[in-house]
């Protein structure tokens, strides 16, 4: 088990027990204040919302930057894996044969 799948489970487990220490605060009050003081049970109740929050938001964050770490970036304006670096010059590109003859052209006109 990894570290992001046990802030998910350790966030959920303090969320979740938060919300049903408050839910039991409000839909059992007598049963609540017999158990402990009231104060004291809705402060563990915040603390444990809060703490489930913040673990849920590193998992979230970690899992985000998992996602983009394993995602393949190209970076721009350098050669693929296919490209093949020992080619020659194309001379399909060589456009300084043409301007000379257009210049040529020109003059004898």
């Amino acid at each position: 088990m990894t570290v992001r799948h046990m802030r998910l489970t350790f966030g959920l487990f303090m969320t979740c027990t938060g919300t049903g220490l408050l839910a039991f605060r409000v839909l059992a009050p007598e049963t609540a204040a017999e158990l402990n003081d009231l104060t004291r049970l809705t402060f563990g109740a915040l603390l444990a919302i809060v703490l489930g929050g913040v673990n849920l938001a590193k998992w979230y964050a970690g899992a985000l930057a998992h996602q983009q770490a394993t995602t393949p970036v190209r970076r721009p304006f350098q050669s693929g894996a296919t490209t093949n670096q020992d080619e020659g010059p194309n001379p399909a590109f060589d456009f300084t044969k043409d301007g000379a003859e257009r210049t040529d052209v020109a003059e004898n006109s």
